[in-house]
């Protein structure tokens, strides 16, 4: 068993940025053993090893493109294999682009412990002066060309709305078009005022996370903290004060919504948001918690069951809303039912069922 190993692990939209943050953390760790891996067509895993280790590239097939097979078959082995027998030492796993930490580190995490090492910290790498841009796009990470899976859905926003909260670590780095094209001098650069404010948006959008730029300062990871960040209809924190003054507009509700008047308001309140996120109790299905969920143009919600230990309200973040407060919040309480609206709704709705799979907050 090697004990007292630390393992960092980096996540990132694409390889640029994901060598650039492997490179930021080595000038901190030159004694650590690296470990990054890119998946491409062909369900292929290719293994790079550097650092204090002997170089080596490797490609493993996978039957399925299943994170929890790369883990199982591939990714711990190699881990276990690599690791170095130094207590305290460190390894840096850099995870193919686009993937979740969250879904790899639900299989890594218990697997390691049984060996002795340990999630020290766990990074997302990132070009801030692209953020808001990639928050809002509306092609799938396949066509914007991050992911080689072609069914691949999710847009560059879904990815940050998830890895955002799944990262306890902020790493900021200049892009690979950054790199290339742009002078010295440009606002783009690492310093400049593009990089500044997407830097501030990432902090506003996860207040809970280390910013390592200059120094090695990193966040600390924990399986728990993450699963309750990452849960549907989690509200964050609200913070006092945010980067540049900036705090998300904060919506509440203690009366269940109308189904109609909330859906036809919708578009109104998500309108220039970056993201938003929250939970909804609605009218016509009063038992039922909804998670509502919004990364630039797409909107989802998702109904999580019955209200635990939670007092039934409804409560929305939206970030980087370009709203008026006072008026966007008159539009929001304006979706409560009256009085007379609810007692219609509890005479006129279906006796309730046991289907699992109806959907609450239409």
């Amino acid at each position: 068993m090697v004990t007292g190993v630390k393992i960092i692990v980096l996540s990132s939209l694409d390889t640029s940025c994901r060598d650039a943050g492997l490179t930021h953390l080595q000038r901190h760790h030159p004694e650590a053993v690296t470990l990054s891996y890119d998946f491409i067509e062909g369900n292929r895993l290719v293994r790079r090893v550097s650092g204090n280790a002997s170089a080596e590239y490797g490609e493993a097939v996978l039957e399925h493109p299943c994170i929890g097979c790369a883990v199982k078959y591939e990714i711990f082995p190699s881990i276990q294999r690599l690791a170095p027998r130094d207590p305290d030492a460190i390894m840096l796993l850099g995870l193919p682009a686009t993937w979740h930490s969250g879904s790899v580190l639900q299989t890594l995490a218990e697997k390691l412990e049984a060996t002795g090492i340990n999630v020290h910290s766990n990074a997302l790498s990132f070009d801030p002066t692209d953020l808001e841009d990639q928050m809002w796009d509306r092609h799938t990470l396949w066509e914007s060309g991050f992911s080689s899976m072609e069914q691949d859905l999710r847009t560059p926003g879904e990815y940050f709305f998830t890895e955002l909260m799944q990262a306890d670590t902020l790493i900021p780095v200049e892009g690979m078009q950054t790199q290339l094209l742009e002078p010295k001098d440009s606002p783009r650069r690492d310093g400049g005022a593009d990089f500044v404010a997407g830097l501030e948006l990432a902090q506003h959008l996860a207040p809970h996370a280390t910013v390592c730029h200059h120094e090695n300062t990193l966040g600390s990871f924990s399986y728990e903290a993450v699963q309750q960040r990452t849960q549907a209809g989690h509200i964050p924190p609200f913070p006092r004060h945010g980067a540049s003054g900036q705090v998300p507009i904060r919506l509440h509700a203690e009366r269940p919504l109308h189904p109609q008047r909330f859906r036809e308001a919708l578009s109104e309140l998500a309108a220039s948001c970056t993201c938003l996120r929250g939970r909804l109790w609605v009218a016509s299905a009063l038992s039922e918690r909804v998670a509502i969920g919004g990364a630039g143009p797409r909107i989802w919600m998702e109904n999580t069951g019955s209200w635990s230990a939670e007092i039934a309200a409804s409560e929305l973040l939206l970030y980087g809303s370009e709203h008026e407060s006072t008026q966007i919040t008159k539009v929001f309480e304006d979706c409560q039912v009256t009085e007379d609206e609810l007692q219609e709704l509890l005479t006129t709705a279906p006796p309730a069922t046991n289907n699992t799979h109806s959907q609450g907050g239409e």
